[in-house]
């Protein structure tokens, strides 16, 4: 049986990664983030393995010894955990002295070099998932208004030039006002942020970085996503069509129509 390595962070990406690869008859070996990674992973592949952030050298040794050659990231590690939960082995530590930018593509690039040296191939994160990629239209029953593709239009140019700055990949926003952009909080924080200050009737627009390397960081939305905007009376949920998974597909646009949503795909 072939062998599939996955480097799981937060987040149901790394559960849906790990049961579309044992579907397509994979063996997923495993190596999970304390205090990130769901627990409820463990019983969806065949070997498991905590690490805590930074722990390079843990993860190279278990897919070595497991006879790994070729991995996924899936899930990303917040920001602010890098705060308090970060304890690099021998391997990492140094990884980190040579590496000369910190920003998040340099660094799980960095990483993804770093394995490869070791024999240990970062393949992109849609590996085993074509079909959760956005593909391009209006997704959903409910179709934005005229305005809102005004401000869906605004908010792809604005969400690249983020990206393009390294700052994040979302921005919220209504009737061309801007009410937030996307930082260190994650997606569904800064929908509640830029939610609250729009009353009701927000776009939420969600696409890659200029610079998107797809083995890493690949926009992801789901179900919690589409609550977020639920919450704070949002209207439309804007992604990039080719370049953007949706968690729980079928689930998601459910819940998006029962609630009025819309859910678009568009080329940016």
């Amino acid at each position: 049986m072939n062998r599939i390595g996955l480097i799981a962070g937060n987040g149901k990406f790394p559960l849906i990664f790990a049961e579309e690869a044992k579907r397509q008859g994979y063996s997923v070996v495993a190596v999970a983030h304390r205090e990130e990674t769901d627990a409820s992973l463990e019983d969806r592949v065949d070997e498991f393995t905590w690490i805590y952030v930074g722990q390079l050298g843990k993860i190279i040794r278990t897919f070595q010894k497991a006879g790994v050659a070729e991995a996924v990231m899936a899930g990303g590690i917040r920001k602010v955990r890098l705060l308090g939960n970060f304890r690099p082995d021998l391997r990492g530590a140094r990884f980190l002295a040579r590496i000369k930018s910190r920003e998040d593509d340099a660094l799980l690039r960095g990483i993804a070099d770093e394995l490869a040296s070791d024999g240990i191939r970062i393949v992109e994160s849609t590996f085993c998932l074509t079909s959760l990629i956005a593909r391009e239209g209006v997704l959903t029953r409910k179709t934005p208004s005229a305005a809102q593709w005004d401000d869906i239009r605004l908010g792809i140019r604005l969400a690249k030039e983020i990206g393009r700055l390294g700052i994040g990949q979302t921005v919220v926003l209504k009737n061309q006002v801007i009410l937030a952009v996307e930082a260190v909080e994650g997606t569904d924080a800064a929908v509640q942020r830029g939610g609250q200050l729009a009353k009701s009737g927000c776009v939420v627009v969600k696409v890659s970085k200029p610079q998107q390397d797809l083995r890493f960081d690949v926009p992801a939305v789901g179900v919690e996503t589409i609550n977020s905007l639920r919450e704070v009376g949002g209207a439309v949920l804007a992604i990039e069509a080719g370049k953007a998974i949706l968690i729980e597909k079928e689930e998601l646009l459910r819940t998006a129509d029962d609630c009025g949503i819309a859910v678009v795909a568009i080329a940016a």
